[in-house]
C-alpha cells in the first residue's frame, strides 16, 4: 500500500485527475480496463463508489465534456470547410464527438469523483453502503469467508 499524500498541491492533484489516479494517494489506478473501474483503490483502499447510483453526478461532468469536444469540433468544422452546410457541418462534427465518447466516460468519472472527495472528504460524510463495502472488503483481505453455504 503506498502512501497517502497530505496537502497535495494543486499540480499535483491536476497530473492525477488526468492520469486517473486516486484522489487520495495519487498513484492508485482508478480504471482497470476501457470501462472497468478498481474499486477500492489497490494502492490505499479508498472506495470509489460511495453509494449505489454515486456515478450519476458525473452525468453532469460527461454533458459538460461531450459540449465541449462537440463545440470544438463544428467550430473546426466551420473553420477548415466554410463552404459546407450547416447539417453537413453538424455530421462532421459528431464523427470526433462519438470517437471521444469512451475519453469522456472515463474523465467524467475521474472528475466526479476528485470533486465528490474535494466536497465531501474523509469518512464523515460515509454512508452507510460505503461502510458496509468497507466491512466486506476488509474481511475479503483478512481471508474470511460469509457465504453461506
Amino acid at each position: 500500500m503506498s502512501e497517502v499524500v497530505l496537502n497535495p498541491s494543486f499540480w499535483r492533484k491536476l497530473n492525477g485527475l488526468l492520469r486517473h489516479r486516486c484522489p487520495r494517494c495519487l498513484t492508485g489506478r482508478i480504471f482497470k480496463s476501457q470501462f472497468r473501474m478498481n474499486d477500492p483503490c489497490l494502492d490505499c483502499g479508498l472506495i470509489f463508489q460511495r453509494e449505489e447510483g454515486y456515478f450519476l453526478g458525473s452525468m453532469f461532468a460527461s454533458y459538460l465534456l461531450g459540449c465541449l469536444f462537440f463545440g470544438i469540433a463544428f467550430l473546426l468544422a466551420v473553420w477548415l470547410l466554410p463552404d459546407w452546410n450547416t447539417y453537413w457541418l453538424l455530421a462532421a462534427a459528431i464523427i470526433p464527438y462519438v470517437l471521444l465518447t469512451p475519453v469522456v466516460f472515463r474523465y467524467s468519472r475521474t472528475i466526479w469523483i476528485y470533486f465528490e472527495r474535494w466536497t465531501c472528504p474523509g469518512d464523515v460524510s460515509a454512508t452507510p453502503y460505503e461502510k458496509t463495502r468497507a466491512r466486506e472488503i476488509e474481511r475479503r483481505a483478512a481471508g474470511v469467508d460469509n457465504s453461506p453455504s
